[in-house]
Parts: C-alpha cells; sequence; structure tokens
C-alpha cells in the first residue's frame, strides 16, 4: 500500500510537470480580422467576406480551426452558423482565412420590417475561433468587426411612351418603352415585364415579356417591347369602334424584379395613348343616268368612295366592266380619276358609251317600261395614300344590285 500511493505520486507529478511544460512550449496563435469585403450584391442576398489573419508562433502546425460566427444587425441577433473549411496553419505561417457569409434580402426584410426604407443598415460579425489541441480546446478566441450594410432598394418604373412602329389597314404595332430607376449601387437585370393593354376601356391584349439586358448601378434604363393589334380583334370586342378613326387606350404595365423582399410592392405604371383606326376606303355604285339616246347610247356610271380617314389617296389603274341584266355594257380604265378626299365621300364619274344593236333595243324597251335592271360591276384599282406605307393595292370591286335607269 506504502508503494501504491509513492507511485501515484510520483505520477501526479509528471503529469502536472507535463501539463506545465506543454502549456510553457505551445503558444498562442495571433490572431485579428482585419476587414470584411462586399464579394457580391444581388436582388436575393449580399455575400460578405470577413478576412481573418491568423499567425501561427509555434515550431509545429496547428490544426484547421473551427470558427463560430454571428451576424447581428442594428445590435439585434440575426444569423449565425459555423465555418470549419479552413486548413492547417503550418509552424511559423501567417495565412488568411476568408469567412464567407451570406444574408439574404427576404429573411432580413422578414425579420426588421423597419428596413424596407432604409438604405443601410449597421451590422456586426462576432466570431469564436478555436484549435482541436489539448492545451488551446477550452480556449476561444473573440473576434468581431462593425461596419454598414447597404439594402437592397426596389427599382421604380418612372415613366412611358406608346408609339406607333408599324401600321397597316390589318393592325398596328407599337413600340412600347418602360423607363426604370435602379436606385442600387449594383446593375441589375431587366425586369419581367407583364402588361395589359386596353382600348375604349376593355381589355384587349394581355401578355408578359422579359429580355436580356441590365441597368446600369444608380441609373436609368429602358425595357422595350412590342405590342401587335389587329382591328378585327378591336372591333370584336368594341362593335362602336368599326366605324372610328381613332380611339382612346391604355397600357398597364407591371414590372417583376423576382425580389422577394419586395413581393407584396405594386410596381405598375399606365400609360395613356390615342390609337389610330385605320378605315378601308369603300366603293359603292350610286345609279345610272341617261347622258344622250340614240343609236349610240350615252351613260353616267356614279362610282362612290366613302373614306373615312383623315389622309387622302390618289386611285392608281382603275379597272372596271359593267353589265347589266347579264349584258356587257363597258369594260376598260378610268383615266385620270379624281383625288379621294380625307373624311369624305368623293364621286369617281364614268361614262360609257353602248352601241350594239342588241343591247341597244334592250336598254330602250327598259327605259319605256320604266323597269329597274340587275347590274354587276366588277374590276380593282390601287388606293396610293398620302402617307407612306398605307397604300392599298389590287382592291377588287364587286358591285352587284338592282337599280332604275334614271
Amino acid at each position: 500500500m506504502k508503494y501504491v500511493k509513492i507511485f501515484a505520486a510520483i505520477l501526479l507529478f509528471l503529469v502536472l510537470t507535463t501539463c506545465q511544460t506543454l502549456g510553457s512550449i505551445i503558444q498562442e496563435p495571433k490572431l485579428s480580422l482585419k476587414s470584411v469585403d462586399i464579394a457580391n450584391i444581388t436582388l436575393g442576398s449580399i455575400d460578405l467576406i470577413s478576412h481573418i489573419d491568423i499567425e501561427n508562433l509555434n515550431s509545429f502546425a496547428l490544426p484547421t480551426p473551427k470558427i463560430d460566427w454571428a451576424v447581428s444587425i442594428n445590435s439585434n441577433p440575426f444569423i449565425n452558423g459555423i465555418f470549419s473549411g479552413g486548413k492547417s496553419i503550418n509552424r511559423q505561417e501567417k495565412v488568411t482565412v476568408d469567412l464567407p457569409i451570406n444574408i439574404p434580402f427576404d429573411a432580413l426584410y422578414k425579420t426588421f420590417t423597419s428596413l424596407a426604407s432604409s438604405k443601410e443598415a449597421a451590422y456586426n460579425i462576432a466570431l469564436g475561433i478555436s484549435f482541436p489541441l489539448p492545451v488551446l480546446e477550452n480556449k476561444v478566441f473573440p473576434l468581431s468587426y462593425s461596419g454598414q450594410l447597404p439594402l437592397l432598394q426596389l427599382p421604380k418604373l418612372i415613366s412611358g411612351s406608346v408609339g406607333i412602329a408599324k401600321m397597316d389597314f390589318s393592325g398596328l404595332t407599337l413600340a412600347c418603352v418602360a423607363n426604370i430607376e435602379n436606385p442600387n449601387n449594383f446593375a441589375i437585370p431587366l425586369p419581367k415585364m407583364d402588361w395589359d393593354y386596353s382600348v375604349s376601356g376593355k381589355s384587349v391584349l394581355k401578355s408578359s415579356n422579359t429580355k436580356a439586358g441590365q441597368i446600369a448601378a444608380s441609373s436609368t434604363g429602358a425595357a422595350n417591347f412590342e405590342i401587335s393589334l389587329a382591328y378585327a380583334d378591336i372591333f370584336s370586342l368594341i362593335d362602336s369602334l368599326k366605324n372610328a378613326t381613332e380611339a382612346k387606350s391604355n397600357l398597364l404595365l407591371g414590372a417583376d424584379f423576382s425580389m422577394p423582399a419586395f413581393d407584396e410592392t405594386k410596381n405598375t405604371l399606365n400609360i395613356p395613348a390615342t390609337i389610330p383606326i385605320l378605315q378601308t376606303p369603300a366603293i359603292a355604285f350610286q345609279g345610272i343616268t341617261r347622258k344622250s339616246l340614240g343609236r349610240t347610247m350615252e351613260f353616267d356610271l356614279a362610282l362612290e368612295v366613302d373614306n373615312k380617314n383623315n389622309f387622302a389617296f390618289d386611285l392608281d389603274n382603275f379597272l372596271y366592266d359593267f353589265k347589266v341584266n347579264n349584258s356587257q355594257w363597258a369594260q376598260g380604265k378610268i383615266n385620270n380619276p379624281p383625288k379621294v378626299k380625307a373624311s369624305a365621300k368623293t364621286l369617281i364619274p364614268l361614262t360609257v358609251s353602248v352601241s350594239s344593236t342588241q343591247v341597244v333595243a334592250e336598254i330602250m324597251d327598259i327605259i319605256n317600261r320604266g323597269s329597274s335592271v340587275n347590274y354587276v360591276c366588277s374590276g380593282s384599282t390601287n388606293f396610293i395614300s398620302d402617307l407612306p406605307g398605307l397604300n392599298i393595292s389590287n382592291y377588287l370591286l364587286d358591285l352587284q344590285g338592282s337599280t332604275r335607269i334614271r
């Protein structure tokens, strides 16, 4: 028993001596958090990089440190984590460990609702660094860093315009521009544009458009897109516009920036405008008037062009073929027809001569009896507009009905 006590005392002495010796041999590393940089900032989050300097003063390598980190915003706890992605530190080596921290804006604004209107917030990063060594495993080296965190700002639709890119008698293509202000100090992608186009208060077309591109930091950019409208679609919804020459319109724009932090914030813009409605001129037959009777008869045929547009036309290559009661009366080309007036009806005079003995006899019988005749007027012409790009080629005539010879 005596020898056991002596052995235990010797063992205890050796352990204490060894620990004191290790404690005097192992030197604590020098640590500092020298800086925190913004590595990246997007519409979804901000990435911070903490640069931690660690100097190993020992003659042997130190194992990979464990780093506990916590971020507070305006002195309130926010997120925390553990980083162990470094490497061992060689003897007498000084290294910089880069600690990445991602701060999601969605979680940030949900946790601190008051930040929605702020441009920046105070943050603090607190670190607890430890090394898995027997002598150092209970030692935690605290470091901290404070700074200002730039916050996401919601871009705004500030203005817009709607112009005519292309127009013909079937419809028109609108060139739309949405001007977007980016108040952030980093570039953002162009948003998805949702739009609802209405005419005379009724929605005509809804869709969305996404184009590649960016809006530079702290500047204004433009999202450009086109909308194609068919007059037939407009008339099917709004019958009263069939005889109109223009209509009030409105483009309701919505910008989707894919920013979860501002999901409930509406970003819309109304762009009112007036669009022209082109009306295809209509040619009608207004009757037959006898001009002279005899072996050769002359008649005036009245053709009338109704032009509801606010611009005029010239008629080119006006060809006609006129029949009465299935008998050929006349065919040919109208030389030098009058100009078709804007927003008016224009009479196109046509004098025809009939000399066929059989047809003349038939006409005299019709005139004497005062009966009606059946006519068919076919042919074609070209409308040459005073405005560029609004010509109508090969307009076909197909007029038929009953009338009396006056």
